[in-house]
């Protein structure tokens, strides 16, 4: 029997477990545990009438999150037509070392929900799977970084340095967009 795609969840947990990934740096939020984080973020960063037809889909992408939460920075990855996430490998840089939760959409309004070390997100971006749309956000949900799948990083909230995101950002041949 040939490979079969196993959904994000099941894509990270083999990932992890393949590559001796210890729960300590990347585990995965049960059912009770997701929903309550994906609830939180919701309440945080998107729009409530927005939040009612769409939850967090697209919120990246069609203007979903609330206008009181301030947009810090944004780019767009890859100038030479490939996706380039060196970034991602220096998100402590950027963030600094913190648990952080890493939300991977699966389907519309269902997401895979991990809790990482900001260290570690990169393993399951860039060596893992590439989804369409992911949002990562601090456990005290000040603020909120997404990619969605026009290759375009955001950065919203409270509490980033915008000189330390550009330091890291735009020396990995990225294009800012505002």
């Amino acid at each position: 029997m040939g490979w079969q795609w196993q959904g994000a969840r099941g894509e990270i947990a083999k990932y992890c477990k393949n590559n001796n990934i210890p729960e300590s740096q990347i585990s995965l939020l049960g059912i009770n545990e997701w929903q309550g984080v994906y609830k939180k973020v919701l309440e945080s960063f998107v729009e409530h009438s927005y939040s009612l037809l769409n939850g967090l889909h697209w919120a990246n992408t069609n203007n979903g999150f609330r206008s009181d939460v301030d947009m810090v920075f944004s780019f767009r990855e890859g100038l030479s037509g490939t996706a380039s996430y060196e970034w991602l490998e220096r998100l402590c840089e950027i963030v600094g070392e913190q648990k952080v939760y890493l939300l991977v959409e699966e389907i519309s309004q269902k997401y895979c929900i991990c809790e990482c070390d900001s260290s570690a997100v990169h393993l399951v971006i860039n060596e893992m799977i590439y989804p369409s749309d992911y949002y990562i956000t601090d456990k005290k949900f000040n603020w909120l970084i997404s990619e969605n799948h026009h290759d375009v990083v955001l950065f919203l909230g409270k509490g980033f340095d915008e000189e330390k995101i550009r330091s890291v950002c735009l020396k990995c041949d990225q294009e800012e967009v505002f």
